[in-house]
Protein backbone atom coordinates (compact mmCIF):
# COMPACT_ATOMS: atom_id res chain seq x y z
CA UNK A 1 0.00 0.00 0.00
CA UNK A 2 2.98 2.54 1.31
CA UNK A 3 4.75 1.81 -2.02
CA UNK A 4 1.25 2.46 -4.93
CA UNK A 5 0.77 5.41 -2.51
CA UNK A 6 4.47 6.97 -3.01
CA UNK A 7 3.84 6.06 -6.91
CA UNK A 8 0.61 8.47 -6.50
CA UNK A 9 2.74 11.22 -4.97
CA UNK A 10 5.85 10.66 -7.23
CA UNK A 11 2.59 11.60 -10.20
CA UNK A 12 1.12 14.64 -8.28
CA UNK A 13 4.50 15.87 -7.72
CA UNK A 14 5.82 15.60 -11.30
CA UNK A 15 2.51 16.86 -12.39
CA UNK A 16 2.84 19.93 -10.18
CA UNK A 17 6.71 20.45 -11.31
CA UNK A 18 5.42 20.31 -15.28
CA UNK A 19 2.48 22.83 -14.75
CA UNK A 20 5.22 25.48 -12.54
CA UNK A 21 7.50 24.97 -16.02
CA UNK A 22 4.45 25.75 -17.78
CA UNK A 23 3.70 28.57 -16.07
CA UNK A 24 7.02 30.30 -16.16
CA UNK A 25 7.35 29.81 -19.71
CA UNK A 26 4.36 32.10 -20.82
CA UNK A 27 6.31 34.73 -22.23
CA UNK A 28 9.29 33.63 -24.10
CA UNK A 29 12.77 35.54 -25.27
CA UNK A 30 11.85 37.11 -28.87
CA UNK A 31 13.21 34.66 -31.91
CA UNK A 32 15.35 37.30 -34.19
CA UNK A 33 15.92 36.83 -37.45
CA UNK A 34 17.80 38.78 -40.27
CA UNK A 35 18.15 38.32 -43.42
CA UNK A 36 19.50 41.06 -46.69
CA UNK A 37 21.41 41.03 -49.76
CA UNK A 38 23.74 43.64 -48.83
CA UNK A 39 25.45 43.41 -51.91
CA UNK A 40 22.63 43.86 -54.45
CA UNK A 41 21.94 40.43 -55.75
CA UNK A 42 24.26 38.45 -53.21
CA UNK A 43 21.45 36.64 -51.96
CA UNK A 44 18.50 37.45 -53.28
CA UNK A 45 16.02 35.37 -54.16
CA UNK A 46 14.84 32.78 -51.66
CA UNK A 47 16.70 32.64 -48.00
CA UNK A 48 15.50 29.51 -45.79
CA UNK A 49 15.55 30.30 -42.17
CA UNK A 50 15.34 27.00 -40.63
CA UNK A 51 15.58 24.41 -37.43
CA UNK A 52 13.26 26.84 -34.82
CA UNK A 53 10.58 24.93 -32.56
CA UNK A 54 6.79 26.09 -32.42
CA UNK A 55 4.52 25.11 -29.39
CA UNK A 56 1.21 25.04 -29.09
CA UNK A 57 0.35 28.57 -28.52
CA UNK A 58 -0.09 31.83 -29.30
CA UNK A 59 2.69 33.89 -31.36
CA UNK A 60 3.32 36.73 -33.36
CA UNK A 61 4.92 37.66 -36.28
CA UNK A 62 7.12 40.96 -36.45
CA UNK A 63 8.42 41.76 -39.87
CA UNK A 64 9.85 44.91 -40.86
CA UNK A 65 11.62 45.67 -44.26
CA UNK A 66 12.95 48.26 -46.53
CA UNK A 67 11.08 46.72 -49.71
CA UNK A 68 8.54 44.77 -50.53
CA UNK A 69 9.15 40.66 -49.62
CA UNK A 70 7.08 37.30 -48.93
CA UNK A 71 7.13 35.95 -45.75
CA UNK A 72 6.16 32.02 -45.37
CA UNK A 73 6.07 29.90 -41.87
CA UNK A 74 6.80 26.40 -42.54
CA UNK A 75 6.47 23.26 -40.84
CA UNK A 76 8.40 20.16 -41.61
CA UNK A 77 6.72 18.60 -44.38
CA UNK A 78 6.63 22.17 -46.23
CA UNK A 79 10.45 22.55 -45.56
CA UNK A 80 11.04 18.90 -47.10
CA UNK A 81 8.89 19.63 -49.99
CA UNK A 82 10.68 22.86 -50.83
CA UNK A 83 14.23 21.38 -50.84
CA UNK A 84 13.01 18.58 -53.38
CA UNK A 85 10.91 20.47 -55.68
CA UNK A 86 10.89 24.45 -54.30
CA UNK A 87 7.01 24.19 -53.98
CA UNK A 88 6.19 26.96 -51.55
CA UNK A 89 3.37 25.02 -48.81
CA UNK A 90 3.13 27.28 -46.37
CA UNK A 91 1.39 27.40 -42.84
CA UNK A 92 1.49 31.08 -42.55
CA UNK A 93 1.72 33.53 -45.16
CA UNK A 94 2.43 37.11 -45.47
CA UNK A 95 2.97 38.22 -49.30
CA UNK A 96 3.43 41.77 -50.18
CA UNK A 97 4.70 42.88 -46.86
CA UNK A 98 6.94 46.20 -45.64
CA UNK A 99 5.92 45.98 -42.04
CA UNK A 100 3.55 44.71 -40.11
CA UNK A 101 2.46 42.43 -37.08
CA UNK A 102 0.38 39.14 -37.23
CA UNK A 103 -0.93 37.43 -34.73
CA UNK A 104 -1.35 33.56 -35.12
CA UNK A 105 -2.16 30.54 -32.98
CA UNK A 106 -0.25 27.30 -33.03
CA UNK A 107 -1.84 24.52 -33.20
CA UNK A 108 0.79 21.82 -32.38
CA UNK A 109 4.38 21.18 -31.36
CA UNK A 110 7.33 21.06 -33.98
CA UNK A 111 9.86 22.38 -36.13
CA UNK A 112 9.19 24.66 -38.54
CA UNK A 113 11.18 27.29 -41.28
CA UNK A 114 10.83 30.66 -42.09
CA UNK A 115 11.02 31.36 -45.99
CA UNK A 116 12.22 34.36 -47.17
CA UNK A 117 11.37 36.05 -50.70
CA UNK A 118 14.15 39.10 -51.32
CA UNK A 119 13.70 41.06 -54.71
CA UNK A 120 16.15 40.96 -57.00
CA UNK A 121 16.31 44.27 -58.01
CA UNK A 122 17.23 46.30 -55.18
CA UNK A 123 19.02 46.18 -51.87
CA UNK A 124 16.41 44.15 -49.29
CA UNK A 125 17.46 44.43 -45.37
CA UNK A 126 14.46 42.36 -43.29
CA UNK A 127 14.08 41.33 -40.21
CA UNK A 128 11.79 38.68 -38.71
CA UNK A 129 11.22 38.54 -35.18
CA UNK A 130 8.91 35.78 -33.48
CA UNK A 131 7.37 36.16 -30.21
CA UNK A 132 5.43 33.73 -28.16
CA UNK A 133 3.19 34.28 -25.73
CA UNK A 134 0.20 32.56 -23.63
CA UNK A 135 -0.15 28.51 -21.85
CA UNK A 136 1.81 25.97 -23.96
CA UNK A 137 -1.88 24.20 -23.90
CA UNK A 138 -0.83 20.52 -24.41
CA UNK A 139 1.15 20.25 -21.52
CA UNK A 140 -1.24 22.90 -19.22
CA UNK A 141 -3.10 19.28 -20.16
CA UNK A 142 -0.61 17.12 -19.47
CA UNK A 143 0.24 18.44 -16.21
CA UNK A 144 -3.34 19.35 -15.19
CA UNK A 145 -4.30 15.71 -16.03
CA UNK A 146 -1.12 14.33 -13.99
CA UNK A 147 -2.15 16.58 -10.90
CA UNK A 148 -5.92 15.06 -11.22
CA UNK A 149 -4.97 11.50 -11.46
CA UNK A 150 -2.69 11.80 -8.36
CA UNK A 151 -4.81 13.62 -6.01
CA UNK A 152 -7.33 11.41 -6.96
CA UNK A 153 -5.69 7.85 -6.74
CA UNK A 154 -4.07 9.20 -3.56
CA UNK A 155 -7.18 10.02 -1.99
CA UNK A 156 -8.73 6.86 -2.75
CA UNK A 157 -5.70 5.01 -1.62
CA UNK A 158 -5.80 6.92 1.66
CA UNK A 159 -9.74 6.10 1.87
CA UNK A 160 -9.47 2.30 1.33
CA UNK A 161 -5.97 2.34 4.19
CA UNK A 162 -8.62 3.86 6.81
CA UNK A 163 -11.31 1.25 5.87
CA UNK A 164 -9.10 -1.30 6.10
CA UNK A 165 -7.79 0.23 9.90
CA UNK A 166 -10.97 0.42 11.15
CA UNK A 167 -11.77 -3.40 10.03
Amino acid sequence: MKRDLRLCLAVFLIGLSLFVVTVVRTNSVPRLMTFGNEEEGATSGWVLYSDFLMFDREFSVNIRTNNTVNVYILDDGAVKQWRIDKSVNAVWAYEDVVAGVFSEQSNGRGGYAVLVYLPEDSVTVIKVVLTFSGFEKDLLTLSSMMIGIGILSTTVLLIIEQKNKKT
